[in-house]
């Protein structure tokens, strides 16, 4: 086959998507061939906590946009929002996953996507393939679609696309650039995973700053052209999610991301979170090396895969049951390192760290110096509370910082350009010849690479358990020592095999085809290989096995109870699951930004509520204070009919009050709500809220009488002026009240909830929740959507008009 023909040119990325393709369905097998499907955390608290909204949109055809299934009511916007004004994009994004179901499309994107970002740095096809196998194989990769982790995987998986756009408009490929940009970037901000991005920024920003460093350097005018485009193509990107955007950052000033009104919360989290809660996980300093030694500390928390440890010979003598010895190995020699806890490493390959060493002597300085800035500030930012001196700086100065947890993600840049930098350079030295220089410099970035897995064994010192006998502590330290011995030793055999490769490359004892062959094959064995401890048959059930959402004697017991707007609390760790959101409107949920005032309110007082429903064992006027003003009707301590406990002090989901305490500040308001009788008290903070003369009258009434996630209606009846407290929480954006049709003032008492003044009378009372920041954002969306396709097409049509030509056709 003619290679300048249009079927030779485009054979080897042919090749390539079917590569992809078939280890995507090969990785999750089960998936496609035994009809199961994972087993994962958070897309199964995504259930729970999405249910009322499908529900909804399934009875309605409309959208949810505030819920009361989690945290007694918060915006949909970051659970489960359908866009009308993202179709076209997600339709879009629908064609590049080839219609795979996930995760199989999202680990086929990845793939996709770097090897793009590979052609456009000038790898050639062959050896790109297994550059994208490396980024696309990465065990913080497969980890995090493990964990059911989609929204960053996919955000994650847009990044490459991002900078293959950037790249080539700063490589003067203009229209491609722009047009690239722009649609991968759209894409990027669909994802909806702000922290990636925000990352992804960051990398931007570097690689911006060192192209401006060079082009006033040699001179060069077109910068300002450059970022013109650049600039455009990210407004086209941002107007096609523009809806997404607003509505997280209106939401975010009120979440737990921002402000705090609060003068006792710590000085670095009045703006954003808590530090402590933001570097909670936080990598050691010297577990960076797991991104070419994967188990230096272990793999997962509480997953041990090997066999005939020492620990485990002792507990046999000692006649211990097979279970028991089964979670000592687990807990003791699952992972060792500085975190919480973890899923596992964050390992980059044994072959790419090779190869981004050995990139260090051939690759061009101007990409050298701003992947390396990158990757270097990547490693340190995630060290997180383990380096301070900059970690901290970082998360009170630099904009926006402090809004991210889990600062360990972050490392994903560093995943990203070391296979980069590796297979660029790469791609240099196999342009080079094989002189005595070039030899030096070989065998001094294969010694650097085999050193320092030396370096690791030697150095590195698994800690003793403490407050264990001796001869158990002793055996676990052996056997900790021999998994990082095992993998050290791997990491070498694989570091040595590239090498081999190479050097018989260099020697023409093997031509181009098949190196090339050799090292994407060294790659996926070595990355597969690791992920299969993490991607195993234990992740997957079949679709018909129970689930956690299987309704329970207890859940059946409470939805005996036909009223509306009562809520639920389960007493299990119930502000970090979303099981009870599935049938119930719940006090609790599973979310990464509820409200800061919610959030507050636990901390000050739900959590001591509930710890002394615990110790009494049972309910009480004073153990249920601010329970019952959230009409908490049902308390489950357990799944059993008979664990379920009724309230009899929940104060419904309205209720007139006597008197208003007043007060004049958020600190005060959340003191005072602890200390009166809600069901007769509004405390109000007068700095920001008016209210006129109430009195008091025992026969007012006032009740739900019609229930929507958007759409609240009451009835109420009074005969002298009065304040009607709703258990609802307020939100200041997007929610408003009429009383006989007239809208009025929505006041904000007991430091969470809804108010209403009344007059004498009956009255119908509405709440509507109807964001301007959806409507016209969601409309923003359509029109930018079809500008982008406008200028997509457009540009494509000019590319191939170009191509036609510039390229004679073949007699």
């Amino acid at each position: 086959m003619n290679g300048n023909s249009f079927l030779g040119k485009a054979l080897p990325h042919i090749i390539a998507v079917i590569v992809f393709l078939a280890i995507s369905i090969f990785l999750y097998r089960p998936i496609i061939f035994e009809g199961k499907v994972m087993n994962q955390h958070d897309i199964n608290m995504g259930v729970g906590a999405s249910k009322e909204i499908k529900d909804y949109r399934e009875k309605t055809g409309k959208e949810a946009l505030w819920t009361n299934s989690m945290f007694s009511g918060m915006p949909a916007y970051l659970i489960s929002l359908n866009w009308s004004g993202a179709t076209i994009v997600q339709s879009a994004q629908k064609v590049l996953l080839l219609f795979l179901p996930r995760p199989i499309g999202e680990n086929f994107l990845a793939f996709l996507t770097f090897y793009i970002l590979l052609l456009t740095f000038g790898v050639r096809p062959w050896l790109a393939i297994g550059g994208a196998m490396a980024f696309g194989l990465s065990t913080f990769f497969v980890i995090s679609i493990q964990a059911g982790h989609m929204w960053k995987i996919r955000a994650i998986a847009y990044m490459p696309l991002v900078l293959a756009g950037v790249r080539l408009v700063f490589t003067r490929k203009y229209l491609s650039g722009f047009i690239l940009t722009a649609f991968a970037l759209a894409l990027e901000l669909n994802a909806s995973h702000l922290q990636i991005t925000y990352y992804l920024f960051i990398m931007l920003m570097i690689y911006g700053i060192s192209e401006l460093y060079f082009e006033q350097k040699e001179k060069d005018r077109g910068l300002s052209k450059k970022v013109a485009l650049l600039a455009i193509a990210g407004l086209l990107a941002v107007g096609t999610n523009l809806g997404k955007l607003w509505t997280t950052w209106e939401y975010g000033k009120y979440s737990i991301r921002g402000k705090s009104e609060l003068t006792s919360t710590p000085a670095e989290s009045k703006a954003g979170l808590d530090r402590d809660y933001a570097f909670q996980w936080s990598s050691g300093k010297w577990e960076s090396m797991t991104l070419f030694i994967p188990h230096l500390y272990g793999g997962a928390s509480g997953v041990y895969a090997g066999k005939d440890s020492e620990l485990g010979k002792i507990l046999k003598n000692a006649n211990r049951p097979r279970n028991e010895i089964k979670q000592a190995e687990a807990a003791y020699l699952g992972y060792w390192g500085d975190q919480p806890g973890t899923a596992g490493p964050a390992y980059a390959g044994a072959v790419i760290i090779f190869l981004f060493v050995l990139s260090l002597f051939f690759i061009d300085k101007k990409d050298k110096y701003w992947m390396l800035t990158i990757i270097i500030l990547s490693v340190m930012l995630s060290w997180g509370k383990n380096f301070p001196v900059f970690n901290n700086l970082m998360f009170d100065l630099f904009p926006g910082y402090n809004k991210f947890r889990a600062v360990t993600m972050v490392i994903i840049l560093a995943l990203t350009l070391i296979p980069l930098m590796g297979f660029l350079g790469l791609e240099k030295l196999i342009e080079t010849g094989w002189t005595k220089d070039v030899q030096k410099k070989v065998f001094i970035a294969t010694g650097i690479t085999i050193g320092t897995a030396l370096l690791a064994l030697l150095v590195t010192d698994p800690p003793y358990p403490e407050g264990m006998q001796n001869v158990l502590a002793n055996a676990i330290h052996s056997d900790r020592k021999d998994v990082i011995r095992s993998d050290v030793f791997r990491s070498i055999f694989y570091v040595v095999a590239a090498f081999g490769a190479l050097f018989f490359y260099k020697r023409k004892t093997i031509g181009i085809t098949t190196f090339s062959i050799i090292i994407g094959a060294l790659v996926l064995l070595d990355l597969s290989l690791v992920d299969s401890r993490y991607l195993n048959d234990a992740v997957y059930v079949k679709k018909s096995a129970p689930t956690i959402f299987v309704k329970t004697p207890a859940d059946e017991k409470i939805l005996q109870d036909k009223s509306l707007g009562y809520r639920v609390l389960n007493l299990q760790n119930p502000f970090n699951e979303a099981r009870t959101s599935y049938y119930h409107k719940s006090i609790g949920g599973y979310h990464g930004a509820k409200i800061r005032r919610y959030q507050d309110v636990i901390s000050r007082h739900l959590t001591k509520e509930i710890q002394q429903i615990m110790t009494d064992r049972g309910l009480n006027a004073e153990n249920t204070k601010v329970l019952s003003m959230l009409n908490a009707r049902y308390v489950m301590a357990g799944m059993q009919a008979e664990s379920v406990l009724k309230n009899p002090y929940a104060n419904g989901t309205a209720w007139f009050v006597e008197n208003i305490e007043k007060v004049n500040s958020p600190d005060e308001e959340i003191e005072k709500i602890g200390t009166v009788n809600l069901d007769r008290t509004a405390v109000l903070d007068v700095s920001k809220f008016r209210v006129g003369n109430i009195q008091a009258d025992s026969a007012a009434q006032v009740r739900m009488t019609s229930y929507e996630p958007n759409h609240l209606i009451y009835e109420a009846e009074t005969s002298a002026p009065s304040l009607a407290v709703f258990s609802e929480i307020y939100y200041p954006k997007g929610w408003t009240a009429t009383v006989d049709g007239k809208e009025v003032n929505i006041l904000r008492v007991n430091y969470l909830l809804r108010a209403l003044e009344l007059s004498p009378g009956k009255h119908t009372i509405e709440f509507v929740f109807a964001p301007r920041s959806y409507y016209l954002g969601n409309t923003i969306m359509w029109i930018s959507s079809i500008l982008l396709i406008i200028v997509l097409g457009y540009g494509i049509f000019i590319i191939l008009k170009q191509n036609e030509a510039t390229d004679p056709e073949e007699a």
